[in-house]
C-alpha cells in the first residue's frame, strides 16, 4: 500500500448528512487497502485548475451517492475526459429513479452514457452500491462492473461486532423523507403508540429548512407542521443538517431507526443495530436488494399497514432481516475489496 501517488475522490457532500458519510467511509477504505494520500475534490468546484492535479493522480475516483442519473455528465460530474489522462473510477455510485421505473424505460442522455461507457474502458471494474445498478449498466452496455455496496455499508470498527436484538428499543429515531409524503404522519401516531416508553427522535438529513429557494421554503413549511405535532407527542426534532458528526452520534445511541433516509439505515446496519427501511426511490430499492431485505415502498394512498407488520416481523423474529442484512455486507466486503485492488 502507498507509494504509487495520490489518490483523489471527487465528492458532492453538502446538507445531506449521508454525502459526508459516504465519503467518510469511501476514504476510510482507501486508507485501509490502498492509499493514505487522498485529496477530496468537491465535484461543484472542478475548473481548469484541477486537471493537473487530475492527471498527476494515481486515479481519480467518483465517489459515493446516487450519480447514475440521467445527466451524471455534465450535471454531477463537469468533467472533461478529454482532458484527463489517469483513470476515472466510479466508486460505490448508485442509480437513482422514482419507485416503479423499470430498468427498460430508463436512458441516459447521450453525452452521459458516452462518458459512462468512456470511463469503463479504462478501468479494470468499477463499484456499484446495488444490483439494480449494476443491471441499469449491463443495460446500457457496460459490464466490468463489481456489486461491492455502499462504502458506508462498511465500518471497519464495528465490522466484526454481532447484531444483538433488542425488544424493548429504550430510542428510536425516525428519519424524514426528502420532502413530506403521505403515511408519514400516521407512521409517527403510530410509533408514538407502538412505542410509549421509548425516547423517539425524527431526524431530518437536510435540515427543517433543506434550502432557501422556493422548493425548500415549501418544504419547511411541511416540516415544520410536522414537526409541531410531534413535539407535542412527546418526539423531539433534531437537523442532521451538514454534520457527520451529528448523524453518527444519533444513529450510534439508537436501538431501533425507522424511516425514509438511505444512510440513516445504512449507518446503523455497519455498527449492527436495527433499522427499517422505507424507499423514498430506487436508491432504497436497491438497497433491499442488494442486503436480501424486504422493499418497502411508500404508498400514495398513504397506508401503512405493510410498514407496521415489517415492524412487527422485525420483532417477533428478533430481527432476522438486520441478521440477514448484516451476514450480506460481511459476504461482500471480499468482492469490495477485489474492487479496491484494481486501483
Amino acid at each position: 500500500m502507498g507509494g504509487l501517488g495520490v489518490i483523489i475522490t471527487v465528492c458532492g457532500a453538502y446538507r445531506n448528512c449521508g454525502d459526508h458519510l459516504i465519503g467518510a467511509r469511501a476514504r476510510a477504505l482507501l486508507r485501509a487497502h490502498v492509499e493514505e494520500d487522498i485529496t477530496v475534490v468537491d465535484r461543484k468546484s472542478i475548473g481548469p485548475e484541477h486537471y493537473e492535479s487530475f492527471n498527476a493522480a494515481r486515479a481519480v475516483l467518483l465517489t459515493g451517492g446516487p450519480a447514475y442519473q440521467h445527466s451524471i455528465y455534465p450535471n454531477i460530474y463537469p468533467i472533461d475526459r478529454a482532458q484527463v489522462r489517469s483513470r476515472l473510477i466510479p466508486y460505490g455510485l448508485g442509480w437513482k429513479a422514482p419507485v416503479g421505473k423499470t430498468i427498460e424505460s430508463f436512458a441516459f442522455k447521450e453525452p452521459a452514457l458516452e462518458f459512462i461507457r468512456d470511463i469503463h474502458k479504462e478501468c479494470t471494474f468499477s463499484s456499484a452500491r446495488d444490483p439494480l445498478t449494476q443491471s441499469v449498466l449491463a443495460h446500457n452496455g457496460v459490464e466490468n462492473v463489481l456489486m461491492t455496496g455502499c462504502p458506508a455499508w462498511y465500518d471497519l470498527e464495528h465490522f466484526e461486532k454481532s447484531f444483538t436484538f433488542s425488544g424493548d428499543p429504550r430510542t428510536l429515531v425516525l428519519s424524514m423523507p426528502a420532502k413530506m409524503q403521505p403515511g408519514v404522519f400516521d407512521l409517527m401516531v403510530w410509533l408514538t403508540k407502538r412505542f410509549p416508553k421509548a425516547r423517539r427522535i425524527a431526524s431530518f438529513h437536510h435540515g427543517l429548512v433543506p434550502s432557501r429557494n422556493k422548493v425548500g421554503r415549501d418544504r419547511a413549511k411541511d416540516f415544520l407542521k410536522f414537526s409541531a405535532s410531534a413535539v407535542r407527542r412527546g418526539w423531539r426534532v433534531v437537523s442532521l443538517a451538514n454534520s457527520l458528526e451529528k448523524m453518527e452520534d444519533l444513529y450510534g445511541n439508537a436501538d431501533f431507526h425507522i424511516g425514509y433516509r438511505v444512510h440513516a439505515h445504512l449507518l446503523c446496519l455497519s455498527q449492527r443495530r436495527a433499522s427499517v427501511l422505507i424507499n423514498e426511490d430506487t436508491r432504497g430499492a436497491g438497497q433491499a436488494r442488494a442486503l436480501g431485505a424486504p422493499s418497502l415502498d411508500m404508498k400514495k394512498s398513504g397506508d401503512i399497514v405493510h410498514i407496521q407488520e415489517a415492524v412487527e416481523h422485525h420483532f417477533s423474529s428478533r430481527g432476522s432481516n438486520v441478521e440477514q442484512s448484516v451476514e450480506t455486507m460481511r459476504q461482500t466486503y471480499p468482492v469490495m475489496k477485489q474492487f479496491l485492488a484494481t486501483i
